[in-house]
């Protein structure tokens, strides 16, 4: 019967900390900035896009790089709000002094909003030194709202990984922790209830 107890409690542990690990996973659409590995001179596009939208009418971000790795040259429209008619889009201003794309802003001119993944908008750089630039997004809204969706940056490495520490293009650092599967939790039970029979038949004179 004490040991069916143990069981139970174990049991009863995996599932909590089953339940914690689902709550932490984020709900809700994920804005995200793309990165890329290139070369000193190279002109090339980083896209910003959503996966997961639910009726989107309109957003707005600002997006921050490093300028003296980096040169913005412009923003154009990317073709996901598009999709449900026409839009009014806003490329926003670039400030090459201090690395800030801000104010882009894109509306839907009809209803009902957008839902899925997309494009929402695509930014020109030209490469100008060697070295790991940051591209972070900031201000977003989604719908005029500045909550219940999750942000992903990226980066740009210049000329390769080995400027950049081996890391490549990097980015995604909107991304959550890993937490522990069920099945590792199930084990860690499952463990402590061999050492405690083992324990049981041990005191009784077994083996």
């Amino acid at each position: 019967m004490k040991q069916q107890g143990v069981v139970a409690l174990v049991l009863g542990l995996a599932l909590c900390l089953t339940a914690t690990v689902s709550e932490a996973v984020p709900i809700g659409p994920t804005v995200s900035v793309g990165s890329a590995t290139v070369n000193v001179g190279d002109t090339f596009a980083i896209a910003v896009s959503i996966t997961g939208a639910v009726d989107l009418t309109n957003y707005q971000f600002d997006l921050g790089y490093d300028p003296s790795l980096l040169q913005a040259n412009s923003v154009t429209e990317g073709p996901f709000l598009a999709t449900g008619g026409g839009t009014l889009f806003i490329p926003g201003v670039i400030d090459h002094t201090s690395g800030l794309i801000s104010l882009v802003s894109n509306s839907l001119l009809a209803f009902p909003g957008v839902s899925g993944s997309g494009t929402l908008a695509s930014i020109e750089f030209t490469a100008l030194a060697p070295g790991l630039s940051p591209l972070t997004l900031s201000n977003p809204f989604l719908n005029f709202l500045d909550s219940g969706f999750s942000v992903s940056h990226g980066s740009v490495c210049v000329s390769g990984a080995t400027v950049c520490g081996g890391g490549g293009g990097g980015g995604g650092g909107g991304n959550p922790v890993p937490e522990p599967a069920t099945g590792v939790l199930l084990s860690v039970g499952l463990g402590l209830l061999v050492l405690m029979h083992r324990r049981t038949r041990v005191a009784a004179g077994g083996c």
